[in-house]
């Protein structure tokens, strides 16, 4: 079914003071939204539950959660007795198949082709069959029980240590021939494998099927990789003279790749050393790297097309570090003007350098898509208005007034420049009741909420991927409302824009956690629209949020800088797992960033970067390029994702001060200059 479309629509064009009278402000339609989710706390049918039936609802689910904890807590100890007659009462709970699924896993020796099979049978439409075939897949491995992996084995499944397991039953089981012509694609990469494949490698590299290729390939896979450790353990199996040499050479090189200007053009492989040194040279010194290049052009058997991408990457790398001297790297680099990403960072150096009529000119050499992007456009506009005849300066009021009507960064830039308000276009959809009241009743969505409620958030958001994934744009939108109602913000926040409502503000920056948030904030003495922010950005509320690096929750802290923080701050912290605790994370957040808003002498710009990218490279930028408008410092940043993070802190705090009903301040007055704290 199809849900009905109620749209609110809101234009918010506001002054610093409030809300224009062009609109209803965000708070009061937060009210009227929320009025409607209570409609949907108990989902109906056609005709409305009497009272009583949905107080033994709630009564019924109730106790159904306190017996699956009871289970759970049962299995987890491994009592099967005490779990066994918990879980027969549970057929009718939406996670009674992750009970099943739970004692399955950990009885892994008891289970056969046939109870697998009625399992998937019964719970084919959740994600459980295959996370515990995979589970049994691996257990037979262990057990070395070759005959029923192999008969149960489905490559589908299976990731690097399962493959290697499958190869290793046909190896114990008379196919070794079959199972070693197999290996060389798992053992030649870059990187180490799982242990699991040892002892099939150990039989392969025995074996005839090994060959000397193999190693030389993979040793420089592993120096591409940069892992110069296994790189130097395959080498141990080249065995001609001019390789071993070669080997040794590269390894030397990845330490010191200036010398290359050594080496000896008439000695073996000195095309695959250059090439490789000359790359190595570009992550060190990229000046020296570009000039290397250009010294060996006539020894290089590159093809055009490679030496322009050498270009081209240590050109950028040159770029982001704002050389003193601009044009003779023009010259050496050569951009092609379709290079979009050369020719925005000539932009940035010459913003630096506030060359206006190269920036003029330069911008309309840019493609179509990014010349008449908001951030181009922005720039455009700041060139134009530096000249003193009255068409450009007419010409720049112009391009103002055309952003000043969009909700981005440089929009509210351009309306600062213009002394009018903000516009925030916010449209708010009410929810569609009968829908909504049948999605969150699919068996799928059920298990996500119970699943939620029972804090097993990474199980939820499996079962939420699997609900959402045939809906269309207006369903998903939906789907967010639901979410949100549920408190489940960061999926509201994520299913908001796979539905690509760019616009429904109150979905996409909910006021999540706003108690803590707020508490925090006066006891630091920070804006409680700055929090929201870098929680919004960081972790998009998502409590149990996890880096590639390992910063932990909300705030995305990492654990040593939460150890610390709770020192200074008097605060108990028994360890990391506590960092996916909201109350918690914000409490030492907000206390960190409270430290660097007083480092920074309150510039939110200086600290919110320092959050990002840490107060040491911030010092550096500073030390680089103080004492300039804050628009080109922010512009100038040398990391991509700094200045995308600072550009969405300051802007999400705009949109959090409307929606707390403050007064919205894209930048503060001591905010609008670049300049070291000492001298704020």
């Amino acid at each position: 079914m199809q849900p009905t479309r109620t749209a609110l629509p809101y234009h918010s064009r506001t002054s610093l003071r409030g809300i224009g009278p062009q609109g209803v402000s965000i708070p009061h339609l937060q009210a009227i939204l929320f009025a409607a989710l209570l409609l949907l706390i108990i989902p109906r049918p056609a005709s409305a539950l009497a009272e009583s039936e949905i107080d033994q609802r709630r009564h019924q689910l109730q106790q159904q959660r306190e017996l699956y904890k009871q289970a759970h807590d049962a299995l987890v100890q491994k009592k099967f007795k005490r779990a066994t007659p918990l879980i027969q009462q549970l057929r009718s709970y939406p996670l009674y198949p992750y009970l099943l699924y739970q004692r399955h896993r950990l009885q892994l020796a008891k289970l056969n082709t046939r109870t697998l099979q009625q399992f998937k049978d019964n719970f084919a439409d959740t994600p459980l069959p295959n996370k515990l075939h995979r589970a049994w897949l691996a257990h037979l491995g262990k057990r070395q029980q070759w005959p029923v992996l192999l008969n149960n084995y489905q490559p589908e499944l299976a990731n690097t240590s399962l493959r290697c397991q499958q190869l290793w039953a046909l190896h114990q089981t008379g196919r070794s021939t079959e199972a070693l012509q197999k290996v060389a694609p798992l053992w030649v990469q870059g990187r180490s494998q799982p242990k699991t494949c040892d002892r099939l490698f150990t039989a392969w590299l025995k074996s005839d099927t090994f060959t000397e290729q193999h190693a030389w390939d993979r040793f420089w896979l592993a120096m591409a990789n940069n892992n110069p450790g296994l790189a130097k353990n395959i080498s141990k199996r080249l065995q001609q003279p001019d390789r071993i040499l070669t080997a040794k050479q590269a390894l030397q090189l990845y330490s010191k790749p200036e010398q290359l200007t050594r080496l000896d053009p008439d000695a073996p492989n000195y095309q695959q050393l250059l090439q490789y040194s000359i790359k190595r040279l570009g992550r060190r010194d990229p000046a020296q790297a570009l000039h290397q290049l250009q010294q060996f052009k006539d020894n290089l058997t590159m093809d055009p097309d490679q030496t322009q991408k050498l270009r081209h990457r240590f050109g950028l790398r040159l770029l982001r570090s704002y050389p003193e001297s601009l044009d003779p790297l023009i010259q050496q680099i050569n951009p092609s003007l379709d290079d979009k990403t050369l020719l925005e960072w000539q932009l940035r150096n010459l913003i630096l350098t506030q060359d206006w009529q190269k920036i003029e000119h330069l911008i309309d050499q840019l493609p179509a898509p990014e010349r008449f992007s908001g951030r181009w456009r922005y720039w455009k506009a700041r060139s134009l208005e530096t000249r003193s005849e009255p068409n450009p300066q007419e010409r720049a009021q112009n391009i103002y007034a055309e952003l000043a009507n969009e909700r981005n960064f440089y929009g509210f830039l351009s309306a600062d420049k213009l002394g009018r308000g903000y516009s925030l276009n916010n449209q708010t959809e009410l929810p569609d009741n009968l829908y909504l009241g049948q999605l969150s009743q699919s068996p799928a969505m059920l298990r996500a909420r119970e699943l939620l409620y029972q804090g097993q958030r990474s199980n939820a958001r499996r079962e939420w991927r699997l609900a959402t994934r045939n809906l269309t744009s207006q369903q998903q939108h939906q789907a967010a409302l639901l979410a949100r109602q549920w408190g489940w913000y960061e999926q509201a926040i994520r299913s908001a824009i796979t539905a690509k409502k760019w616009n429904d503000l109150m979905l996409r920056f909910p006021l999540a956690y706003s108690r803590d948030i707020s508490n925090s904030a006066q006891s630091n003495k920070i804006d409680t629209s700055w929090i929201m922010a870098i929680a919004r950005q960081e972790s998009a509320f998502t409590p149990d949020a996890r880096s590639p690096v390992g910063a932990l929750g909300l705030m995305q802290l990492m654990p040593r800088t939460a150890k610390e923080t709770a020192k200074k701050a008097k605060v108990r912290y028994r360890g990391s797992y506590q960092l996916t605790q909201p109350g918690l994370n914000v409490k030492l957040g907000s206390y960190y960033l409270a430290s660097l808003s007083r480092r920074y002498a309150g510039h939110r710009v200086l600290a919110s970067a320092a959050y990002n990218a840490g107060p040491g490279r911030v010092k550096g930028w500073l030390e680089q390029r103080k004492n300039i408008p804050i628009d080109i410092w922010i512009e100038t940043i040398p990391f991509d994702e700094t200045r995308n993070y600072v550009q969405n802190i300051l802007s999400f705090s705009l949109i959090y001060s409307d929606m707390l009903g403050l007064p919205k301040q894209l930048l503060k007055p001591h905010e609008r200059w670049a300049t070291p704290p000492e001298r704020l």
